[in-house]
């Protein structure tokens, strides 16, 4: 009895495996994608997706996905006339609006440390006494499956969804005495939908 008991329960697992792999195995899935361009921070754009188009099947599911291109440029002098060390530090967030679910957001917090000499007389962001770079800063990609996909489901012939991007953005510098700085930071964006769906039944055929 144990015996037969085991055996079923390794079938039943096996049925379920199978009955999953199939059900993906049938899903068809297309992705579009619209960009941002490199801006300074503190910028809102939007992004232009089309909808799925009910022709090619039974939509089943949607995801939204985000990519953000980071960069800041530092900017700082030492006026003092000793040595100082500093820290600048640049926070915000990306942001991407959806019409009836939270939003998808990446956040940043960058902090760029350093020392410099005592003030050699010029407010250049050169020299002993000054620093300016351009520093890339790493951000990770944020997706999101979209709980009202009728949202996304066109009601016409290549109809689009049109979702707002904000970034905000500030920054702060530590130091001891006197200095000059200031951070300029630019972004952009990449936002991609993806839909999964049931392919449509040919005509004549077999559902």
């Amino acid at each position: 009895m144990k015996l037969l008991r085991g055996i079923l329960f390794e079938t039943m697992i096996l049925l379920v495996f199978v009955s999953s792999w199939l059900l993906s195995a049938s899903a068809e899935r297309i992705d579009y994608c619209d960009s941002i361009a490199e801006e300074y921070a503190g910028w809102s754009s939007n992004v232009t997706l089309p909808k799925f188009d009910p022709e090619l099947g039974t939509l089943r599911a949607v995801d939204l996905s985000c990519e953000m291109n980071l960069s800041q440029e530092v900017m700082i002098e030492n006026e003092n006339p000793n040595p100082v060390n500093y820290t600048l530090i640049l926070a915000g967030e990306l942001t991407v609006e959806l019409p009836s679910s939270d939003g998808l957001s990446i956040s940043f917090n960058q902090s760029t440390a350093g020392n410099l000499s005592g003030y050699d007389g010029d407010t250049d962001y050169q020299g002993s006494s000054g620093s300016k770079s351009v520093i890339p800063i790493p951000t990770e990609a944020a997706t999101k499956s979209i709980a009202d996909i009728n949202d996304f489901l066109a009601n016409a012939p290549n109809e689009t969804i049109v979702l707002p991007v904000v970034v905000d953005a500030s920054s702060q510098t530590k130091t001891s005495g006197k200095s000059n700085s200031g951070v300029l930071s630019k972004a952009g964006a990449k936002v991609c939908v993806s839909y999964t769906y049931d392919l449509k039944p040919e005509e004549g055929g077999q559902n």
